[in-house]
C-alpha cells in the first residue's frame, strides 16, 4: 500500500515536468517572436509571466512535495492571470477597462495572503489543500471578469477570448476533480490547465501583436502617402498630386466644363530677400489658407512650384474664375497684416477648358495669361482663349491689391 502514493507522487511530478517543457517552448516561441516587437506595451509583462509560469511548474515538479518549495510554486502560479491583465492593459492602454493596475495587485496580493495564510497550518490537507485551488480560482476569475467587461469590436472580442480561456483554465480542473469526488483539484491538474490556457493566450497575444504591428503599417502608409501628396509648407496638393486629382476630376465631369487658374505671388523674392525666407514662407502659407477659405469643397488647388499656385474650378466659367480671384485677394489683403507681412500682391492667368484639351495644353494656356498678367503690371487677373500657341486675351482685370 506504501507503494500506491509514491507512484502517485511520480505520475504527478511526470505531469508537471511535462507541463513545465510545453510552458517553456510556448514561452521561447514568443521570445522569438517578440523581439522587434518588444516597444509593444506590455510585451515584456507577457514573456515574463510565462517564464515565471515555467518556473513554477518545474519548481513544483522537482520539490519532492516539500511544503516551502510547493507555496512557492505555487505563488509563481498565481501571478499568472493578474500579469496577463496587466499587460494587456499597457497593450491596450485606451482601451477603458474596469479597475487599474493597482486594483489588480491588490487583488493578486491579497489571494497569495490566502495561499500564505492556509500553508500556515503546516498540514497537506485542509486549509493548505484548499488555500492554493482557492487562491488560484480566484485571481482568474477577477482577471476574466475584467476582460469580459472590455469594449465592443474587434479588439474587445479578443479580450473577451483571452478572459474565457482564464475562465476556463480555473473551473476546468474543478469540474475534472468532481466526478473523483475530490474536495480540491491537484496541483498537476491546475498546472495542465493553466499550460493549455497559455498556449491558448499566447496565439491570442500574437493575434493582438499582429493587428497592432498591420494597424501601425496602414498608419505609416497613409502618412507615406500624405508626404508624397502633400506639400508641407501650404497642406494643398504638390504638383505631382494635382495633375492625378485634375485629370480624374476632368475625366468625370462633362467636357469643357472646368476653369483653369495659375496664379503667383508678385515680386516674390524681394519678399524672401527684405524680410527673409521665414516671412516668404508665412505668405506662401497665408496664400494656400486663404484659397483653402475660398475654394468650393470639391475644386482642386495646388501648389505648382515656388510661389506659384494652381486652381481647377469644376463647372466654373471665367468670369466665375474672376470672381474667385477677387476673392482670393481680398482674403490676402485683409489676413496679410495679421502675420507681419506687407501688402501683397497677386496675379492670375485663367482659362476656360475647351472639350477634348488635355491638362497640360490647358495649364500652357493659362500660364501665356500670367504672363500677359504680369506685363500689364502685375496685380491682375487675364483670362485666356485661342488654341495652337496664339493665345486670345479676352478679359483683364485688376485686382486692387498694390505690388509688393
Amino acid at each position: 500500500m506504501a507503494t500506491i502514493p509514491a507512484i502517485m507522487i511520480n505520475v504527478e511530478s511526470q505531469v508537471l515536468w511535462l507541463a513545465a517543457a510545453a510552458a517553456a517552448a510556448v514561452a521561447a516561441s514568443l521570445v522569438s517572436f517578440g523581439i522587434a516587437r518588444q516597444r509593444y506595451g506590455g510585451w515584456r509583462i507577457w514573456l515574463g509571466s510565462l517564464w515565471a509560469l515555467t518556473a513554477g511548474l518545474a519548481l513544483a515538479a522537482g520539490s519532492g512535495h516539500a511544503v516551502v518549495l510547493l507555496i512557492l510554486a505555487e505563488l509563481l502560479l498565481l501571478q499568472w492571470p493578474v500579469a496577463c491583465l496587466i499587460a494587456v492593459r499597457r497593450f491596450h492602454a485606451r482601451l477603458p477597462l474596469p479597475g487599474s493596475e493597482r486594483t489588480d495587485r491588490s487583488v493578486a496580493g491579497l489571494a497569495a495572503l490566502v495561499l500564505l495564510g492556509g500553508a500556515a497550518w503546516a498540514s497537506d490537507s485542509g486549509p493548505f489543500a484548499l488555500a492554493p485551488a482557492a487562491a488560484s480560482l480566484a485571481v482568474h476569475l477577477y482577471a476574466a471578469s475584467v476582460l469580459f467587461c472590455g469594449p465592443a469590436g474587434h479588439d474587445g472580442a479578443r479580450l473577451r477570448l483571452l478572459g474565457g480561456t482564464l475562465a476556463l483554465s480555473a473551473i476546468g480542473p474543478v469540474l475534472w476533480a468532481l466526478p473523483a469526488w475530490e474536495a480540491v483539484p491537484t496541483l498537476a491538474l491546475r498546472g495542465v490547465a493553466t499550460v493549455l490556457a497559455a498556449v491558448v493566450t499566447a496565439f491570442i497575444v500574437v493575434g493582438l501583436i499582429c493587428d497592432r504591428t498591420e494597424r501601425q503599417l496602414r498608419d505609416s502608409r497613409r502618412r507615406l502617402r500624405v508626404l508624397a501628396n502633400i506639400d508641407s509648407l501650404t497642406n494643398v496638393p504638390n504638383r505631382r498630386h494635382f495633375h492625378e486629382l485634375a485629370s480624374r476630376t476632368l475625366a468625370a465631369d462633362p467636357p469643357g466644363s472646368a476653369a483653369l487658374v495659375i496664379f503667383d505671388v508678385d515680386h516674390f523674392k524681394q519678399v524672401n530677400d527684405n524680410l527673409g525666407h521665414a516671412a516668404g514662407d508665412r505668405a506662401l502659407r497665408l496664400v494656400a489658407r486663404c484659397v483653402q477659405d475660398v475654394l468650393r469643397a470639391n475644386d482642386v488647388p495646388g501648389r505648382h512650384g515656388g510661389d506659384e499656385f494652381v486652381l481647377l474650378l469644376r463647372r466654373a466659367t471665367t468670369s466665375e474664375a474672376m470672381a474667385v480671384a477677387n476673392r482670393i485677394v481680398g482674403q490676402v489683403q485683409r489676413q496679410a497684416q495679421g502675420h507681419d507681412l506687407p501688402s501683397i500682391s497677386l496675379s492670375f492667368g485663367i482659362v476656360h477648358l475647351y472639350r477634348g484639351e488635355g491638362l497640360d495644353d490647358a495649364l500652357r494656356r493659362a500660364d501665356q495669361a500670367l504672363y500677359e498678367a504680369k506685363r500689364q503690371g502685375r496685380s491682375r487677373a487675364v483670362a485666356a482663349t485661342g488654341r495652337d500657341g496664339r493665345p486670345v486675351f479676352t478679359e483683364s482685370e485688376r485686382l486692387g491689391l498694390t505690388a509688393a
